[in-house]
């Protein structure tokens, strides 16, 4: 009979890998971007819309950063305030500052992508669990 088990650092490589999920959405922008420093404006109340077509009011705060010169406008996380006058870092595309992420963990983190991260967390260490539930039998 043949048994399989997982080393214990490859259960903690492939979990490292899953939990860097949401940060690699944005990995253009940490590796090829620019850094800016943006300043927390206020916390304004945007209207957003599915793809259902449905209209729903969230708030994010506004963060304002400076490119060539020029002020351009970022939002954090929906419905997470950050307090006005808060210093952040901003990566964005230097052809097109609009596409940007604050590198904060909340911005990085606390997104509906985020889900996905702790499903497939939950069910790579009941994979990893059961798998290594076995014992060697001796012949």
């Amino acid at each position: 009979m043949k048994v399989y088990s997982i080393s214990k650092w490859a259960f903690y490589g492939i979990s490292l890998l899953i939990l860097i999920l949401p940060v690699s959405r944005q990995w253009k922008l940490l590796v090829a971007g620019e850094k800016s420093t943006g300043t927390v404006i206020a916390y304004n109340r945007l209207l957003h819309e599915n793809r259902n077509g449905d209209v729903t009011i969230e708030y994010a705060s506004e963060i304002h950063f400076q490119v060539e010169g020029k002020s351009v406008k970022a939002y954090g996380p929906m419905n997470l305030e950050y307090t006005p006058g808060r210093t952040l870092n901003v990566m964005y595309d230097p052809e097109d500052p609009s596409n940007n992420c604050l590198l904060t963990f909340s911005s990085l983190y606390l997104n509906n992508y985020s889900v996905l991260p702790l499903i497939l967390l939950t069910l790579w260490g009941a994979f990893y669990l059961s798998f290594n539930n076995y014992s060697k039998r001796k012949k």
